[in-house]
């Protein structure tokens, strides 16, 4: 307990944990804040596993075999969200999350979660939009990707509501 306690404390990890749980109270009222739900909750799982797990290991294997199962993990993990949020709250609004992530945004809440300066540089968001055409992404393109996916995810969302 003491030691859940610690990382809860650790940086703005409790707004995480909050935000999460309004998102989860919230999206029983309107399916708005699902996707908002899916990126906070991958994000938290992304902080647990990586931050807290690969960063301070304490043995020697190789950086890349630590890195590659950890991806297959979330990977496996984001699935599973969306296939719970989308069996609980419908498929549309679940989707909308992934394409946030897809998008980069729950990077983007990592760095603002854990308070570490954004990187100037981003390498691995080789799977992203933008990282698709070219490898390295500038802290700017990254921002301007987050938010177009947003505006996307909410707008075709909003959408199948028939908000407009």
């Amino acid at each position: 307990m003491k030691d859940l306690l610690n990382i809860l404390k650790y940086r703005w990890i409790t707004l995480n944990v909050i935000l999460v749980l309004l998102s989860l109270l919230f999206s029983y009222y309107s399916v708005l804040t699902v996707p908002a739900l899916f990126v906070l909750v991958s994000n938290l799982f992304d902080i647990l596993g990586y931050h807290f797990t690969l960063i301070r290991r304490q043995n020697q294997l190789p950086e890349k075999e630590y890195v590659k199962s950890y991806r297959i993990i979330q990977l496996m993990f984001d699935i599973t969200l969306v296939l719970l949020l989308g069996v609980t709250f419908g498929w549309f609004p679940a989707l909308c999350g992934g394409v946030l992530k897809i998008f980069g945004v729950q990077d983007l809440l990592y760095y603002f979660f854990l308070k570490k300066p954004y990187p100037k540089i981003w390498t691995w968001l080789r799977w992203t939009p933008i990282g698709l055409i070219k490898p390295q992404l500038t802290l700017n393109e990254v921002i301007i990707q987050s938010s177009t996916g947003i505006f996307i995810s909410y707008f075709f969302l909003l959408r199948h509501l028939n908000f407009f």
